[in-house]
């Protein structure tokens, strides 16, 4: 089976959106995120989100990459890759206002959850990337059935090209199901998220790891 990557745009989102959903909907804690939220309500929001991100463009040096399935036409897969950017004075006062004023989660999301989360997110984030510096991979997703295929590879191998040539670090906060991945393309932990799911509906403690890769780094997985 041939799969082909291509710059992703606003043609794509319902594409992402779709993805994006499908990816995470088993997450090990975002599928606490918004139990009792109409489909609809949850589209729309997700979809708003994806459209600012890509309208953005690389002011934030966000790139957006798609993976297609050559024998339907299909996109599959997606990645947002973060690379260094420098911002005027101007802009970091713009985009600390839009930090601060993003959308509010919808009426029936575990609102409590996701405060908690957010804020351990977004901390770690402030600790550990250097945005003038530092590689971000934010977002990685593949659908179900095609996970297993390489596709995740395929979409990390620019970003950490770019990084090595930069000799830079590259930061990703890693999901249980994504960890060996990030393990075997170099990364390693060095700090982690830890939120107790019982007050929020879930069943135990939840860990998720912070990772850095060092320029040139090997695979990590075994050590």
């Amino acid at each position: 089976m041939s799969f082909t990557m291509h710059p992703a745009g606003p043609e794509d989102i319902d594409d992402i959106t779709r993805i994006f959903q499908l990816a995470f909907a088993d997450d090990h804690i975002m599928k606490y995120f918004s139990p009792n939220v109409p489909l609809s309500e949850q589209w729309e929001q997700d979809y708003k989100y994806f459209e600012g991100q890509i309208a953005e463009g690389h002011l934030y040096g966000g790139y957006y990459t798609k993976v297609v399935d050559e024998k339907t036409g299909d996109t599959v897969a997606f990645s947002k890759w973060q690379y260094p950017y420098t911002l005027t004075p101007e802009q970091k006062v713009v985009k600390e206002a839009k930090d601060k004023n993003h959308a509010p989660p919808r009426d029936g999301s575990n609102k409590e959850l996701m405060k908690e989360f957010f804020e351990k997110l977004f901390s770690g984030r402030h600790r550990w990337i250097n945005p003038e510096k530092t590689f971000f991979l934010h977002i990685l997703a593949v659908l179900p059935e095609y996970q297993r295929r390489g596709l995740g590879g395929m979409l990390i191998r620019p970003g950490l090209e770019a990084a090595d040539k930069a000799g830079a670090q590259t930061y990703v906060e890693a999901s249980p199901f994504g960890l060996a991945l990030y393990l075997r393309h170099g990364w390693e932990q060095v700090d982690e998220m830890v939120i107790d799911l019982r007050p929020y509906g879930g069943h135990g403690i939840e860990h998720q790891p912070y990772m850095m890769r060092e320029p040139d780094a090997q695979s990590k997985l075994g050590k």
